[in-house]
């Protein structure tokens, strides 16, 4: 089987925009341009992939091509589900690839062992969900587009209907680092505590993040009426 992981990336265009409270613009690009580095580190280490292709018409997609190898495709879509689908018509007519492997840029705890456990055994629709069983954290599909996506933060029930209404098999892999993924300041702190050793971390260290979503936390404590309790008393 020559199947190609497809790694969508658009963090010039409002990336993280959930953050924006607590991150600057350029501290949300920065962000996604540290966790999809991390998230190429670790596919370019698995055997099991024919290759990578970053979907992205981001200008730093040149910088990650000859960082990582990688092709990238720029996809001409609105939004993601488009690109994924534009990505994997590329993939099955330009690099005859049999499958294609979803994988999102914001998975920064990613490791080999956990796109093993994908591939292992998938045969035609293999869906990993979030840490809420509401989006869908990557999806191994098997010929490329062999049913529709969406992608609207709560597409892992939808994929699994519209896989079986193709007539297809889904097999769902759960792992609790491809679940964790950051759209929200709770999320954010979750991977901080996590990502010792990766580019995310050292990204979020080096702009003393974590100590600011630790005051975030503790500010956020509202009751029904509005006002504010310390942390841990509501």
């Amino acid at each position: 089987m020559s199947l190609w992981a497809l790694v969508p990336f658009r963090a010039a265009t409002g990336a993280k925009r959930r953050l924006r409270h607590i991150l600057t613009e350029a501290e949300r690009i920065g962000l996604a341009q540290a966790m999809v580095r991390d998230v190429l580190a670790t596919l370019a280490r698995c055997d099991g992939l024919a290759g990578v292709l970053l979907v992205s018409r981001d200008e730093a997609a040149a910088d990650l091509a000859t960082e990582f190898p990688l092709r990238v495709f720029a996809d001409s879509a609105a939004d993601l589900a488009g690109a994924v689908t534009e990505a994997s018509a590329y993939a099955a007519d330009e690099l005859s690839a049999t499958g294609t492997l979803f994988v999102p840029g914001d998975v920064p705890l990613i490791q080999p062992s956990d796109v093993a456990a994908v591939l292992d055994g998938h045969q035609q629709v293999t869906l990993v969900p979030d840490a809420h069983d509401l989006g869908t954290n990557a999806a191994a599909v098997s010929p490329p587009n062999a049913f529709p996506y969406v992608f609207d933060g709560k597409s892992f029930k939808p994929h699994l209907a519209a896989a079986e209404q193709r007539g297809l098999q889904p097999r769902i892999v759960r792992r609790p680092r491809l679940a964790l993924d950051v759209d929200t300041p709770a999320e954010l702190a979750a991977i901080a505590r996590r990502t010792t050793g990766t580019r995310t971390g050292a990204f979020l260290e080096r702009h003393t993040i974590p100590r600011r979503l630790m005051g975030h936390a503790a500010s956020a404590k509202l009751s029904s009426d509005g006002s504010i309790h310390p942390a841990g008393q509501g």
